[in-house]
């Protein structure tokens, strides 16, 4: 027995041993996880992960996490929010916008576009609220829409 792994029962296919120079072995990928209930209707989340860029259109209904680059336009139908080190350059459309990070493009929120302490907007914001931290970077024009109270 050793004392730091357990004792699982043999398998069926036994695995080999792995060779003194030789990389462990690779164990399979977690599964996804589940989507988060968001009120009625069940919603995924989508993440473009630090260190990955995106180039083009993208598009969806899942929520967004941009923790990495994306270079085009976005356009989602639910919540969007740019991580401290996620940056867009491009147009964002979406419901909801937290920019936490960096926007180099116009805004568009259906609902609110908020931008974080640590978060940096060139370009012009149209959304129903609008909400500017203290400490936050923003260079354009607001455009409030009528809408939700």
């Amino acid at each position: 027995m050793s004392i730091f792994r357990r004792d699982d029962p043999p398998a069926t296919h036994p695995t080999p041993a792995p060779t003194p120079n030789a990389p462990a072995p690779r164990r399979p990928a977690a599964p996804p996880t589940a989507p988060v209930a968001s009120g009625n209707r069940s919603v995924s989340q989508t993440t473009i992960a630090a260190g990955c860029r995106v180039e083009g259109k993208v598009t969806g209904t899942s929520d967004l996490q941009v923790e990495g680059e994306i270079v085009g336009t976005v356009e989602v139908d639910n919540s969007v929010a740019v991580a401290a080190g996620g940056i867009v350059k491009g147009d964002l459309r979406a419901d909801n916008v937290v920019i936490s990070g960096r926007v180099v493009g116009n805004v568009q929120g259906a609902s609110k576009v908020e931008i974080m302490p640590s978060g940096r907007l060139e370009g012009d914001v149209k959304a129903a609220r609008v909400v500017l931290a203290e400490g936050a970077f923003f260079k354009g024009k607001v455009e409030m829409t009528g809408g939700q109270s």
